[in-house]
């Protein structure tokens, strides 16, 4: 009876240190298909073993009844492992699908279905890099988008650089990242002036875009001392542009039939900063004898595009 209670513990024992593992089945997940050519494509995906010893292979073909399987690889650990297989021979123009399987003693997990087309065959079409801003034109203060596409080419590095006015100086980076599954970029620009962008791709060989130019409206205001004056009386019109242009005309216009008619031009003089940017202001009075629309317009200069101010309605009574 002692020998059997002994024994009932040690069993007791061995249940109670076996409960405290924590290793477990593994995680699979597909990834992405890269250098796709006619023939040839690399498969990607990651796994997690949880530190358990792990297997794992991908299963391939043109359905998802697959077919066929990579070589099978080990993991282990409890990090994610980045793992890759490359295919050949396979069929021009023609859709796979591929998954990422991984097991261990805890047991098995399957990654979702993924899929990629190869291409017409021969050899891979030349690499280039696409690029485009929206808007090519942007008011002072406002963000552009800088995107585009580096063919051929997912999850590569890619550097947007830029060029501001006067364009005498070398491109520099601004900002980095990386294309996604379909080989496409974006990235946010804050011009203050404007600027030359280009983007270049650490592809093999390395790829540059052409450059593409963003123009940068100064914000113009336009405030009115009074909006509904007396006939022939005198109102005050005043405003800032925003970057400061010491020296320089606007244009204080009234809308006409004929279309827009230049009244005043008055000079731009230094005014107060404004969070710290440079700003100039004007100021005109102008005699009103009918009702009508009013604007102010800055002309374009080479660090600048033309700028001009919302318009104001004077009501005379």
């Amino acid at each position: 009876m002692r020998r059997i209670a002994f024994l009932i513990c040690m069993a007791i024992g061995v249940l109670a240190t076996t409960g405290t593992a924590v290793a477990g089945a593994p995680t699979a997940t597909t990834g992405a298909a890269t250098a796709v050519t006619g023939t040839t494509a690399t498969i990607s995906g990651t796994v997690f073993a949880n530190k358990e010893s792990t297997t794992y292979y991908f299963e391939w073909g043109t359905t998802t009844a697959y077919g066929t399987k990579t070589p099978t690889g080990t993991a282990g650990g409890n990090a994610g492992k980045t793992v890759a297989a490359d295919l050949s021979g396979l069929t021009p123009q023609t859709t796979y699908h591929f998954r990422l399987v991984a097991s261990n003693a805890s047991g098995t997990s399957t990654g979702a279905d993924a899929t990629f087309t190869t291409t017409a065959g021969g050899p891979a079409p030349p690499s280039g890099v696409t690029i485009a801003a929206t808007p090519p034109v942007v008011r002072f203060g406002k963000q552009v988008t800088i995107s585009g596409q580096v063919t051929g080419n997912p999850a590569v590095s890619v550097e947007l650089q830029q060029n501001p006015f006067p364009f005498t100086g070398p491109f520099t980076t601004i900002a980095e990242g990386t294309t996604d599954a379909s080989a496409n970029y974006s990235f946010f620009a804050l011009p203050t002036v404007n600027t030359k962008y280009r983007v270049r791709a650490k592809a093999s060989p390395p790829v540059q875009s052409g450059e593409i130019t963003v123009l940068v409206r100064p914000r113009v205001g336009l405030r009115l001392g009074d909006t509904t004056p007396a006939i022939g009386q005198r109102v005050r019109f005043r405003g800032s542009v925003l970057p400061a242009h010491d020296g320089s005309q606007v244009r204080i216009q009234r809308r006409t039939s004929a279309g827009w008619k230049t009244i005043r031009t008055p000079t731009l003089k230094t005014a107060t900063p404004l969070n710290g940017v440079a700003r100039s202001k004007y100021r005109a009075r102008i005699r009103i004898r009918s009702s009508g629309v009013y604007r102010t317009v800055l002309p374009a200069h080479a660090d600048h595009a033309r700028g001009k101010s919302r318009r104001r309605v004077v009501t005379v009574h």
